[in-house]
């Protein structure tokens, strides 16, 4: 099976250059900020899926929105929104991600 290069670098840029820090990466997904909103690669790199977390007001999503997917657009990346997640800390201190598909 062929392994599809993610680009993290450019994600990250157009992360700090929106005023976003990346505050963790793992395997698919690129967690953002206070956990405000996630991204998750795609099947194909330059594709992304946007998901925010519930604690996110939707004012906070549409302005985040906003500027985030034109911006991709203009460096080859596509974000599309997905849904929301919601995160739980489990005993044994790991973390849960739920996901919920719009």
């Amino acid at each position: 099976m062929e392994q599809t290069l993610k680009p993290l670098g450019n994600v990250m840029q157009l992360l700090e250059e929106l005023g976003h820090e990346v505050t963790y990466a793992y395997e698919d997904l690129v967690f953002v900020n206070h956990s405000d909103f996630l991204l998750q690669f795609g099947e194909t790199g330059s594709v992304l899926h946007l998901f925010f977390n519930n604690d996110c007001t939707k004012k906070e999503a549409d302005a985040i929105e906003e500027s985030l997917i034109p911006a991709a657009d203009k460096k080859g990346l596509s974000i599309t929104t997905k849904g929301r997640y919601s995160l739980s800390e489990q005993p044994d201190e790991n973390l849960q991600i739920r996901f919920f598909n719009i």
